[in-house]
């Protein structure tokens, strides 16, 4: 089924906060997060044991040709190079049906109608929006969402999540990063300097949980310039910052940056990546402004959160996490629980 729009105002964001898709996102995104701790991109650069995730980070490769064959135009205007829309309508006609063929390909056997049209509608929302030429934390979602549903299809195992995150949403970033800094993207609904940053929210959550136990590299270590560039490429936090670092110049980083700032006077990534989980339910995933824009189909459900789904959602999420610390031996400690009715 074509996915809709069913949050219009405020009474269906309360209905969406207690629904099947809320409780899901959040889980998802607690699974992500618990996958990633002690892990770096780089250990995952040459990885294949997942051929859609590997399928992915080719595509956006691809994207990213495309951006250098769309140049920016010559304007007056500095934001929102108006050549970001011929990109976006080259990716949305020609590169997402082409990419969900492949994934069907990769198989041997096409997407249902159904799931393609589902996930062909999240990909079309997570690079932005092509007529405001801006791009926030709202299409960050989507991309998530669109991992989410390849798991929900056995397209990728929920035990791959840390494959997900550390290909394929790295590249995602990357591609993003590209995206920014050529078309000059505006941020969608930024808070300005009091945010956390103009565009991005999951790739520090899913940053800090990578270095929960680190044994040196601390908050207070985005300061060291030099750490900066040498471990930016494993580490999603560190890339953030320095892509902070090096376009908000003239100011000092607790100016520019004043929340990231008080977060590196922490001691604890847990205690970082536990506050930013928070940070990302209030600020994301229950703000009219962001979810309004999401779309519910088969696969991304509004209906209610019953006790039972919630029991069997807790079980399964539990479940999955035990199964991925065994396959790998580690005794590393879950930097989050499955969620609960209570904590919904």
């Amino acid at each position: 089924m074509k996915p809709v729009r069913r949050i219009f105002e405020s009474a269906d964001l309360a209905v969406f906060k207690q629904s099947l898709a809320c409780s899901d996102i959040l889980a998802f995104v607690k699974l992500c997060a618990d996958a990633v701790v002690g892990k770096t991109v780089s250990e995952y650069e040459k990885d294949i044991s997942c051929p859609v995730i590997v399928r992915f980070v080719e595509w956006m490769g691809d994207l990213r040709l495309l951006v250098d064959n769309t140049p920016p135009l010559k304007q007056p205007m500095r934001f929102g190079n108006k050549a970001f829309r011929l990109w976006h309508d080259q990716v949305v006609e020609k590169e997402i049906p082409r990419f969900l063929s492949q994934l069907g390909d990769t198989f041997s056997n096409p997407l249902q109608d159904d799931a393609a049209a589902e996930l062909g509608a999240y990909l079309s929302g997570a690079f932005g929006n092509e007529t405001r030429i801006d791009y926030g934390t709202g299409h960050e979602l989507f991309i998530l969402i669109f991992f989410q549903c390849l798991v929900k299809l056995e397209l990728v195992r929920a035990q791959d999540c840390a494959c997900i995150v550390m290909q394929g949403f790295a590249a995602y970033m990357k591609t993003m990063r590209k995206l920014q800094e050529t078309y000059l993207l505006e941020p969608a609904g930024s808070h300005g300097v009091w945010g956390l940053d103009d565009y991005h929210c999951l790739a520090f959550l899913f940053g800090s949980a990578q270095l929960v136990k680190h044994a040196t590299i601390s908050p207070s270590s985005i300061h060291d310039l030099a750490l900066l560039e040498e471990r930016h490429h494993d580490y999603l936090y560190l890339s953030c910052i320095r892509v902070i670092r090096k376009t908000k110049v003239g100011a000092p980083f607790s100016e520019t940056s004043p929340m990231l700032h008080d977060i590196s006077g922490m001691t604890d990534w847990m205690k970082v990546c536990a506050g930013l989980l928070r940070l990302f339910q209030g600020e994301v995933l229950f703000k009219l402004p962001v979810v309004q824009h999401l779309l519910f189909g088969s696969l991304l459900s509004m209906a209610p959160l019953t006790p039972a789904a919630t029991t069997t959602s807790t079980a399964a999420t539990a479940a999955t996490l035990a199964t991925a610390a065994t396959a790998e031996k580690t005794a590393t400690e879950n930097v989050f629980v499955a969620p609960t009715a209570g904590n919904q």
